[in-house]
């Protein structure tokens, strides 16, 4: 018991913003310091591995900080599929399914991740029924998020895929802290033709291009720019 409130004492709080956000499934004191008590911590410097595509998925990930990146190669070219933050989780989709991981998860950023074997976190969910619940929702969003980045990648044209993910990945100040390498990747378009209609948005006064960021100025004006497709 001592180990467990050790770790909740640690990590209780945080896995409770986390794991516990709003009404849908609020995790009772006990409910975290079994979770937090199963969880390890690991430190990732920025540019390592989490694990590699191909991987045995045995083990449940939670961003505690930094970023996480999901990429595959496509065609000889690395394409970034998600950008995990802190209170993201990873991993849990193959290991339900008892597949290897599809993606590699790369820290971009010196990163801390939490850790459950997948066993312990079966047996958890199964005794469980709020983190259960929670845990299952969390999934359900994730899987509408990448539905979301579908959307970024097939529907209109560059233009319109760009002013999605920006409005996908603006913080609550309308900035996007991404390099413009980071969003052509996330686009699977050159960087070139990325800039080019990045400068065309700026003309245009929808945005205004920094150092390593993208403050949107008319949020409403890049919504247009979807909506019309629509029409």
């Amino acid at each position: 018991m001592a180990f467990i409130g050790a770790r909740l004492s640690r990590y209780g709080n945080w896995l409770a913003c986390c794991l516990s956000r709003g009404h849908h499934a609020p995790l009772s004191e006990k409910d975290i310091a079994e979770l937090a008590g199963e969880m390890g911590e690991e430190r990732y410097a920025g540019g390592t591995f989490v694990f590699r595509r191909g991987d045995p998925a045995a083990r449940i990930h939670v961003v505690r900080s930094g970023v996480i990146e999901l990429s595959r190669t496509v065609s000889g070219r690395a394409v970034t599929l998600q950008l995990l933050r802190p209170g993201d989780v990873f991993g849990d989709v193959p290991a339900f399914l008892g597949e290897e991981e599809p993606f590699d998860a790369r820290a971009t950023e010196d990163a801390t991740v939490l850790s459950i074997e997948a066993s312990s976190l079966f047996e958890l969910l199964q005794t469980r029924p709020a983190v259960a619940r929670r845990w299952f929702i969390s999934l359900a969003e994730r899987m509408a998020g990448l539905q979301n980045r579908l959307v970024d990648l097939l529907a209109g044209g560059l233009e319109s895929q760009l002013a999605s993910l920006l409005l996908r990945e603006a913080d609550d100040d309308e900035t996007v802290v991404l390099t413009h390498g980071r969003l052509a990747e996330m686009l699977g378009a050159p960087r070139t033709s990325v800039q080019r209609v990045l400068k065309s948005l700026e003309a245009a006064g929808l945005l205004e291009l920094g150092y390593r960021r993208i403050t949107l100025t008319d949020p409403a004006g890049l919504l247009s720019l979807i909506e019309d497709l629509d029409e």
